[in-house]
């Protein structure tokens, strides 16, 4: 969709309304693999039908609208090729993004979704609404195939949102680094591909800890990291020079997170730090996808995104100081609390 601004204030709204469609004509791109198929050279429409037993007028229609917002080329008439940014439905992209299009237009997110007026009205999430569970976490951990698809998103997510942060943030001076909630290990094997002094800790719950070791070996870091299961609302690993939290802040509330901060002060070596790598929701009226992400935390859990201020209260609250802000290129930032 064009940019809002350029347009008049009534094609604008119009616009702004059907947004719905732009994230199904993704779907149906990312279901059909439209952009694996277009890998090598631009096809035909009709190429592109027979080899994904698609409807080759209506798949015609599709990818019209997905060219003209900048997502596939058309070179010819009814003759699509790859853009910049259908690179990222690609499968075999590293940094593909195909799974979170995927997982948007999932059964249970795509209802949960359309239930975000319930949210609003009675503070309660849509997920809670739809499935009697407290938090998209008992959904997916009910339904092994969302699970997966989940994982994989979040997985994208932290290959491309971490990299500027790896590269960039300064751990000569530590020599242990413990990420708590860390999932199957995206974030900790960066850190230790790109530090090879450091040894790491993984904890999470005990059974992702143990899905965990394919992903670790596969990256060349098991030896240097240790995997422990366990309950972060309980007790985390001791003795870390470094502890990581992980757009962790944003699935929770407030009580919650204390708790969980509370933990890690009461952990880390006396000269530790806790870098804390989240969104930070901008003032006014600023343009921010993490305001829309926002949303979506409303329609699945009890947390959201925070305001800078929204930040340092909670940090002051556990017992911590922000004593840095690091900026990403991404909607990232990362930061830098020690102990009070």
């Amino acid at each position: 969709m064009s940019n809002p601004q350029t347009k008049s204030p009534m094609m604008a709204f119009v616009e702004l309304t059907s947004k719905l469609w732009l994230t199904q004509a993704l779907n149906i791109a990312a279901k059909l693999g439209i952009a694996d198929l277009l890998t090598t050279e631009s096809k035909s429409v009709d190429e592109l039908a027979q080899a994904t037993k698609s409807h080759a007028p209506s798949l015609y229609r599709v990818l019209r609208c997905l060219a003209s917002v900048g997502v596939f080329t058309e070179v010819d008439p009814y003759q699509f090729a790859l853009s910049p940014i259908a690179e990222y439905l690609r499968s075999d992209n590293p940094y593909s993004f195909r799974d979170q299009v995927l997982m948007h237009c999932d059964d249970w997110h795509w209802r949960a979704t359309g239930e975000m007026f319930r949210a609003v009205k009675d503070g309660k999430s849509a997920i809670h609404h739809l499935y009697q569970v407290n938090s998209y976490w008992e959904y997916l951990v009910k339904n092994p195939e969302s699970q997966a698809l989940f994982d994989r998103t979040m997985l994208a997510a932290a290959r491309n949102f971490h990299a500027p942060f790896i590269k960039s943030y300064d751990f000569s001076d530590s020599s242990k680094v413990v990420d708590v909630a860390g999932g199957r290990g995206s974030l900790i094997s960066a850190i230790l591909k790109a530090n090879p002094h450091l040894k790491g800790v993984l904890f999470d719950m005990p059974q992702t800890v143990v899905e965990a070791a394919d992903f670790l070996e596969k990256q060349g870091v098991i030896d240097r990291c240790e995997r422990v299961g366990g309950d972060m609302f309980a007790s985390v690993p001791t003795g870390g020079d470094i502890y990581t939290l992980s757009f962790i802040f944003i699935d929770w509330d407030d009580d919650s997170l204390i708790k969980i901060l509370n933990n890690i002060r009461n952990a880390m070596s006396k000269n530790g730090k806790l870098l804390v790598i989240d969104s930070i929701v901008p003032s006014g009226d600023e343009y921010s996808w993490i305001k829309w992400v926002d949303l979506d935390e409303l329609t699945l859990s009890d947390g959201g995104p925070r305001t800078e201020i929204e930040f340092r209260e909670l940090f002051e609250k556990a017992g911590f100081q922000l004593q840095q802000i690091l900026t990403m290129e991404t909607p990232c930032s990362v930061m830098e609390l020690v102990p009070i």
